[in-house]
């Protein structure tokens, strides 16, 4: 037998001996598995599956909120330092900065339909001097999502500046003057839903939770 009929036979014998299957990662030479080659060859091979089926987040609707925070404020809660003339003219001018970095919100899912909450931090400049008094804006809006149910899944996009809106409220007999700050904000709000669907037509097996919509509203 010649050295390569040798060769060959032992590299077969190792194979035999260590019977896990081997990709050709060129060590048929080698005496033993080629083991850094199999563990890179096998990280790469998608896993066995026991089903068909896979879990997909199933669209339930997806839509723009427009948000109106708003607050009146009586013109002394500002230091006296401002007034509201006939026509709701306001001197001097006064500027509202929204600080929508640390916007306070929270998103309740009903059923058919999400609530949004929460309240948006704001200053407020005379004459180019900020007070020192900061106001927080509440704001609520109601989005319908036919369907819905309170454990489905919310996904919104960063809230966004859309406008903002200074308007003095003259005195009228009892009532006090007052200036009311108001700022639009915006979001996409998406809802999905995870559910079993069967490849390859994704066709609809189950839902994840099948007593999604029989538990109590979630208002955490």
């Amino acid at each position: 037998m010649s050295d390569m009929e040798l060769q060959d036979f032992e590299s077969k014998q190792a194979r035999k001996d260590y019977p896990v299957s081997q990709p050709d990662c060129h060590c048929r030479s080698k005496p033993r598995p080629c083991y850094e080659c199999e563990y890179y060859y096998y990280r790469r091979k998608a896993p066995r599956l026991n089903t068909d089926c896979i879990v997909v987040e199933s669209l339930l609707c997806s839509q723009r909120a427009n948000i109106v925070a708003e607050i009146n404020i009586p013109v002394l809660t500002l230091g006296g330092i401002v007034d509201v003339g006939p026509g709701g003219v306001i001197t001097p001018p006064i500027t509202l900065t929204p600080d929508i970095s640390n916007i306070v919100y929270q998103f309740s899912v009903l059923k058919n339909m999400v609530v949004i909450t929460g309240y948006l931090p704001a200053n407020v400049t005379v004459l180019g001097i900020e007070l020192p008094i900061q106001i927080t804006i509440p704001f609520q809006e109601e989005i319908h999502c036919p369907g819905l149910c309170p454990q489905d899944n919310i996904q919104h996009t960063p809230f966004k500046i859309e406008a903002t809106i200074t308007q003095g409220l003259e005195a009228l007999g009892v009532v006090a003057a007052s200036i009311l700050f108001k700022v639009i904000l915006s979001t996409n709000v998406t809802a999905t839903r995870p559910v079993i669907v069967k490849e390859p037509n994704l066709k609809l097996v189950a839902d994840v939770n099948e007593d999604r919509c029989e538990t109590s509203d979630d208002n955490g």
